[in-house]
């Protein structure tokens, strides 16, 4: 639940929210609350309505814009109308050998955009399992700086928060 304040007490207030959804996707995230990325199916859809809140204007804009706009203004491709045919520019990918990006672009899963520090608690938890040192934070941010290099990540900052976008 998110902590509303009561403006005449100031002590922050919790509101109840009662939701059905399909069990499969029930599951999935009980599955990512297993994996410890989540404490907890409350805190993982905490974290999910947030989030989108952000998305929908939620929070403190950034020179005007929201959470949004921002992405918005970083995923925009450069559209030409030519004869009625329309194109779209793709991000260049460009072929480097980039430490650990098999193991980010993992983190991803069916996801398209991640927060900074979800990619990288994901990356420990799947450095783990498969066995291997978790990454220190100095070489995952040197490996996220690679892949944007490359056009494989574009990054997003939104106030204090990075978020990442997988490019395809």
């Amino acid at each position: 639940m998110y902590p509303l304040i009561n403006h005449v007490t100031g002590v922050k207030e919790m509101k109840s929210l009662e939701i059905k959804i399909p069990e499969g996707l029930y599951k999935h995230i009980e599955k990512l609350v297993e994996e410890e990325n989540f404490e907890s199916v409350e805190t993982f859809v905490s974290h999910a309505l947030h989030w989108l809140a952000e998305l929908h204007g939620f929070g403190e804009p950034i020179e005007g814009k929201g959470l949004s706009d921002m992405i918005a203004d970083q995923i925009a491709t450069k559209v030409e109308t030519k004869d009625k045919e329309v194109k779209k520019e793709k991000p260049v990918v460009k072929n480097h050998d980039i430490p650990n990006t098999d193991l980010i672009l993992e983190s991803y899963g069916s996801s398209k955009f991640m927060f900074e520090d979800a990619i990288f608690a994901s990356c420990q938890f799947a450095a783990m399992k498969q066995g291997n040192a978790p990454l220190s934070k100095e070489e995952f941010l040197k490996s996220l700086q690679q892949m944007e290099e490359a056009g494989i990540l574009t990054q997003i900052q939104q106030g204090e928060k990075i978020m990442w976008k997988k490019n395809e």
